[in-house]
């Protein structure tokens, strides 16, 4: 499903995208850019088939299976494109010529061929172009395509690195634009070097990411190994299969394309060691890690998840980078660095204020240590759907970075549930990746920050005042110290939202990517934070969106001399607070606490409930509140009609939905096991769907 998109939308966006913003370069700064010239803006990575963090299905097999298919989907998609550009290219040596470069390497081609090379020269008499892009169909293993009789045992080599196919389309490029070509050059050949640049020859680069925990039990046991190659014991399944992960690494990078496998992500990760753990089973499994020649290495980039590892991922990363094991693979990755940030864990740990301040402070102290290592830092910001895992609007989110904390290169995760709100047709793709580049150009140039310093007074520069960083410490303090009383360590609160919602039937929606538990307990620590925020959000309560802020904005307005005047402030004048902010409208205004109310019948223990419902919907009111306070509106979402408008088309839609879903839960939990419990959960699994579209967020 994944790669349909690029048939869908992407590939042929791309190409519109980079012509997009050369005419706008040209129209707004007479700057007249060809598309080969432009900078590569974005590339696509993926870790669809490489994530095994908690998935039993992701093996190695599958990681195979998912290089092939993306290399299967490019190379059909590069052969239709070079199959229209030898339908249109007709340029005849007799009127313009060819330039001598390209008719060596078409020489030597057809020198590989020698019964079709004679029938191509005979078939493309004088066309030097056509016969060029037909060597280019055989090497990408096109036959059909050739009008050549292509003998057995004729043939030339495939395509090893994607430097190649740009190579001989530079030779087609040069050779028209010599030749009076320009036009067909910039409008056939432009694109194509453009998505060459971009895919390469994998399309994306799978990204493969395991527990930290899963490679510390694996290098303890193989740190048995004896001298002779054998082990006290055989290795338990989880690790002999970390192993086998390595091993395909590396049996991918030495027979297939090195660069489809780059970034190897550390889930959990809490120091140093993590890192370098990985480091050593990637020697022990067969895969350079460091940058050569031929090979991209491996990037090891460690995620901080939770609260606790937030804050302290400054000084493990100093720690890494000024450790004498790590400092010649960051060496060969010219001093490159990736990190990863953490959403949907951190605000299932602290809550949305909480969560949104120690990623913030993280990544500016990231930056600063970087800085002081030498070393280039390049942020993975692993962001959801829902709010409560980091959604929202990409422009906004993206300019609301620490202001010097941004160098123009990011990695940011786009959840399988949005995909098709983005990248369902070519307008809404094309409009989604001109927002991003948009807002990483706007983050890195801040034209309103040098407006202000000349003097315009002009808002939203991105600076932060000393009285903004203290009140943002002690909201997210006071928030974070409500939502764990009511929400991490309140037993009821848990019991609630297990009895209280359907998370309990995600697993037979099949639109996880992973089981909803790390375990078998019954405990919240061991719930993933996706099912956390799903279970909320089809319930229409969407707790972690907003719980706890609601009351570290009232105290703050009613405690401290102007409080609420300095929050006014702060919303029109800090891009964080303002993000922040208004995620939670809008997370308020998908909630509906009467349809809230319903799902809370669920539960059996009417004690239970008399205590849970009311205490959620009492920081719901003060939360909602305390928002249109702040930023002075009679209603949620007043100033953004668009939403507002569609939520009240979409809710009569959704709330039948709703009803029918608690009636489908009651009859199975009646039932407790008797009936058509396959029925049930066909059924069930319908109003999840149909809620979540309903809504544009699952979890």
């Amino acid at each position: 499903m994944g790669l349909d998109y690029f048939h869908d939308s992407i590939f042929d966006t791309v190409p519109a995208l980079y012509a997009e913003v050369s005419h706008a370069l040209e129209k707004e700064y007479g700057l007249r850019l060809l598309l080969p010239e432009l900078p590569t803006l974005l590339r696509f990575g993926s870790w669809i088939g490489g994530d095994r963090d908690g998935n039993p299905f992701v093996t190695p097999e599958v990681t195979r299976e998912a290089l092939r298919a993306a290399r299967e989907t490019l190379n059909a998609h590069l052969r239709t494109r070079l199959r229209g550009a030898l339908q249109q290219i007709s340029s005849s040596t007799q009127q313009a010529g060819a330039s001598d470069e390209l008719a060596a390497a078409v020489d030597t081609y057809l020198e590989q061929l020698p019964l079709a090379g004679t029938e191509l020269r005979e078939r493309y008499l004088c066309e030097q172009v056509r016969v060029m892009l037909a060597c280019m169909l055989l090497r990408l293993g096109d036959r059909e395509a050739v009008p050549a009789h292509v003998a057995e045992g004729e043939q030339l080599p495939p395509y090893t690195a994607a430097q190649e196919v740009l190579h001989d389309l530079q030779l087609i490029r040069d050779s028209l634009v010599a030749n009076r070509g320009e036009r067909i050059a910039e409008s056939i050949v432009d694109p194509l070097i453009v998505e060459v640049r971009t895919y390469g020859l994998h399309l994306h680069t799978l990204d493969i990411r395991q527990h930290a925990k899963i490679q510390a039990a694996a290098v303890e046991e193989f740190s048995a190994w004896r001298e002779d190659g054998s082990l006290p014991t055989r290795p338990s399944d989880m690790s002999a299969e970390v192993l086998d992960t390595f091993r395909t690494v590396a049996a991918v990078k030495q027979l297939g394309d090195p660069e489809s496998i780059r970034q190897w992500v550390i889930s959990g990760a809490t120091g140093a060691e993590d890192v370098l753990r990985v480091l050593w089973l990637a020697r022990l499994g067969g895969v350079t890690a460091e940058r050569t020649e031929h090979d991209a290495g491996l990037l090891i980039a460690p995620l901080f998840e939770s609260i606790e590892d937030l804050q302290n991922a400054p000084a493990i990363c100093r720690e890494l980078w000024t450790s004498a094991a790590f400092q010649p693979l960051l060496d060969s990755w010219s001093r490159q660095q990736e990190v990863m940030l953490g959403y949907s864990d951190s605000n299932k740990d602290g809550g949305m204020i909480s969560s949104t301040w120690e990623v913030w402070k993280a990544h500016r102290a990231l930056h600063t240590v970087a800085r002081e290592c030498g070393v280039h830092l390049r942020l993975f910001h692993g962001r959801g759907g829902t709010v409560g895992r980091g959604g929202g609007p990409t422009h906004r989110a993206l300019y609301a970075q620490p202001l010097d904390s941004f160098t123009g290169d990011l990695r940011i995760t786009e959840q399988g549930e949005v995909l098709n709100f983005k990248y369902s047709d070519v307008v809404l793709a094309e409009r989604n990746l001109e927002l991003m580049i948009a807002a990483s150009l706007d983050a890195l140039a801040r034209p309103d920050l040098r407006s202000s310093a000349n003097g315009s007074g002009t808002h939203l520069t991105g600076r932060i005042e000393p009285a903004w960083e203290e009140s943002m410490d002690v909201l997210a303090e006071w928030s974070l110290e409500r939502y764990r009383a009511d929400i991490l360590e309140c037993g009821d609160t848990f019991d609630y939202f297990l009895q209280g919602t359907p998370v309990a039937e995600l697993e037979h929606a099949k639109i996880g990517s992973r089981p909803a538990k790390r375990s078998g307990k019954r405990v919240l620590a061991d719930l993933r934070a996706i099912p956390w925020v799903f279970g909320w959000m089809q319930s229409r309560h969407t707790v972690p969106a907003w719980y706890g802020a609601g009351t570290a904005l009232e105290r703050f307005g009613a405690e401290r001399d102007g409080g609420l005047e300095l929050l006014q402030a702060m919303f029109r004048q800090f891009p964080l607070f303002l993000d922040m902010l208004r995620n939670m409208e809008s997370a308020l205004a998908k909630s509906d606490f009467a349809i809230a109310g319903l799902y809370s019948s669920l539960v059996a223990d009417e004690a239970l409930r008399t205590r849970v419902y009311p205490m959620l919907r009492a920081e719901f009111e003060r939360t909602r509140a305390m928002v249109l306070r702040i930023t002075g509106q009679g209603e949620l979402l007043e100033n953004d009609p668009v939403l507002a408008r569609s939520i009240r088309l979409r809710n009569p839609y959704v709330d039948p939905m709703s009803w029918i879903q608690v009636e489908l839960l009651r009859r199975k939990r009646d039932a407790e096991g008797g009936g058509d419990e396959a029925a049930l959960n066909r059924a069930i699994t319908a109003t999840i769907n149909g809620i979540s579209a309903g809504l544009r967020n699952t979890g």
